[in-house]
């Protein structure tokens, strides 16, 4: 079992920044317009607040949510990271962070690694299933389209997980 103490700052971050790095991934990989980009964005923060009130018995990602959860009542945002505006760079530097969580769970949290990986990677299916994709007005389009799953591979792919 580990908690957020088991972890430096700086480790800590790269652990709850792992969401919106996989967010961010979809959204890049297909923007949807101002409206999609919104909801594809909130929808791995909303997977973030239902894990604060349904729980997990995961102890990763109920200190994550603790944390979320802090923050929300403090009104506060947690920390940022730097992200690059050429979408190369940007795709380049949030798998990048991927890898490197992956690697520091197998390291620092092996027992909660695999179900914490799961966790990330639900968070980026929610995101590329929040807008609909192509279509006119709403009207027609897919829900995933095949830019967002190969997104969704990379991210899996950089996480090592297989899905």
């Amino acid at each position: 079992m580990v908690s957020r103490s088991d972890f430096t700052p700086e480790e800590w971050q790269q652990i709850t920044s792992a969401p919106q790095f996989a967010s961010v991934l979809v959204a890049i990989a297909s923007p949807s317009g101002a409206v999609g980009a919104v909801k594809e964005m909130m929808a791995g923060s909303k997977m973030i607040m239902e894990a604060m009130q349904a729980g997990s018995d995961n102890s990763l990602i109920q200190a994550a949510g603790a944390f979320f959860g802090e923050l929300v009542q403090k009104r506060e945002k947690a920390p940022g990271v730097v992200l690059s505006k050429n979408k190369d760079e940007l795709k380049g530097q949030c798998l990048q962070a991927l890898r490197d969580l992956a690697q520091l769970l197998t390291v620092k949290a092996s027992a909660e690694a695999d179900g914490y990986k799961a966790w990330i990677y639900q968070a980026a299916v929610k995101s590329a299933e929040a807008a609909k994709e192509g279509g006119f007005l709403g009207i027609g389009g897919v829900k995933v389209n095949e830019a967002e799953t190969a997104a969704l591979a990379e991210i899996a792919d950089a996480l090592g997980i297989t899905v």
